[in-house]
């Protein structure tokens, strides 16, 4: 994967199991879409388009999408945007083959987020656990941010899954990978693949 964001790193489970993704699905018809929930900046946008996906990005600050944007169209390619707040903005039903998330967490609408996967389609998922806490990654004893916000991720506990709870929430599909790791940083990691299609 060639395409990395200005100041901005591919994630390296990203790297290896986008790929993986992409073969699993050689031989389904038409366009492939996914969908980079929280895109930011769009560090993920390159990788996707340039694995043939039809790429959305969905995003609650606008200026992180102007910016993505710029960089994306930089580099020739066009990602379909739009600018909500994912707490209670509907998406669409059926609409995916690829549900992709890394850095954020949507626990109260896990059964929006499956649902906005086509039968058949996949969930990456990666973000961070309450295994930050452990490592000293907590919320902020002083007024500025904390080490967690300013590097590492979010530090209050509604940010951060608790064990197992990730692969819990995608119950009932094909699993092709699931992992909590504690090093560099503690996260869970996720790759399925929804019942029918």
């Amino acid at each position: 994967m060639s395409g990395i964001l200005p100041g901005a790193r591919i994630s390296p489970f990203v790297a290896e199991w986008l790929p993986k993704v992409v073969a699993e699905m050689n031989g389904r018809p038409g366009p492939r879409c996914a969908l980079d929930l929280a895109m930011g900046e769009g560090r993920h946008a390159i990788p996707l388009a340039e694995a043939g996906f039809v790429t959305f990005g969905v995003d609650v600050a606008v200026n992180r999408l102007v910016n993505a944007r710029r960089a994306l169209a930089g580099r020739g390619f066009d990602v379909l945007q739009w600018a909500a707040d994912l707490d209670t903005y509907p998406l669409p039903a059926g609409r995916f083959d690829l549900l992709f998330c890394t850095r954020f967490l949507l626990r109260a609408r896990w059964d929006d987020l499956k649902r906005c996967v086509k039968p058949g389609g996949f969930v990456m998922y990666e973000t961070f656990t309450t295994g930050q806490i452990a490592r000293g990654f907590g919320p902020s004893t002083n007024s500025g941010p904390s080490r967690a916000e300013s590097r590492d991720g979010p530090s209050s506990p509604e940010h951060l899954l608790h064990p197992g709870e990730l692969a819990a929430a995608f119950g009932g599909w094909t699993v092709l990978h699931s992992e909590e790791v504690h090093e560099p940083a503690s996260m869970a990691r996720l790759v399925a693949r929804k019942p029918g299609g």
